[in-house]
């Protein structure tokens, strides 16, 4: 994977340089992207005149993410989501996502830069159990979602696009045991990199 991204970094010197057009109000991007990176777990549980807390260890993960951004304006795009988390032998798992992002142009460069935030709400959290499944029967488990990357254009309407996320999982319950009742709030702290590629659809297409 390093191998790839560099050799495509290094035509990009050799590329033209990419009108204004791809990011024009009434385009359209749409793109697809592996989600690599870790995950660490905080608990607490208390109730019963007792309390607990714990740190769990950092994890690797793997997911896909698919995007269809819309250009409301110039640079500004609203891009709703789906992330999808999948294992043999266990229920699928995913989340529903809404972004606002905003890509800058730079002038005779193949680069555009770009911020993104969004929020989405879905029935799992990469990494459980099994690696990757599903926590709830419900869409009842939040996600908001900060970052920014840069999309590498290797042609007026392909571009190569890596982008780093924060993501804040939380999932709270309760349970009772004997005379006892007890509530539980787990977070799930994201730190990752999306490597992926855009298709721009320009306005009118």
């Amino acid at each position: 994977m390093k191998k790839f991204i560099v050799i495509v970094l290094g035509t990009l010197g050799f590329m033209p340089s990419p009108s204004s057009a791809q990011t024009e109000a009434g385009s359209w991007e749409l793109s697809v992207a592996a989600n690599l990176g870790s995950i660490s777990q905080s608990s607490e549980v208390s109730g019963g005149g007792t309390g607990n807390s714990s740190e769990g260890e950092s994890r690797g993960y793997l997911g896909l993410d698919l995007r269809a951004g819309w250009y409301a304006a110039a640079g500004f795009s609203i891009e709703p989501e789906i992330y999808l988390l999948a294992a043999e032998k266990d229920l699928p798992a995913f989340n529903l996502g809404g972004n606002l992002s905003y890509t800058f142009t730079i002038a005779d460069s193949p680069v555009k830069p770009f911020v993104i935030a969004g929020y989405g709400i879905g029935n799992g959290i990469p990494i459980m159990q099994r690696l990757v499944g599903r926590t709830s029967n419900e869409l009842d488990i939040p996600v908001v979602r900060i970052g920014g990357g840069a999309k590498f254009f290797l042609s007026r309407q392909v571009a190569f696009k890596v982008e780093y996320r924060y993501e804040r999982y939380s999932y709270e319950g309760s349970f009772s045991f004997f005379m006892y009742s007890y509530s539980y709030k787990n977070v799930w702290n994201y730190h990752s990199v999306l490597i992926g590629v855009s298709v721009f659809l320009p306005r009118g297409e």
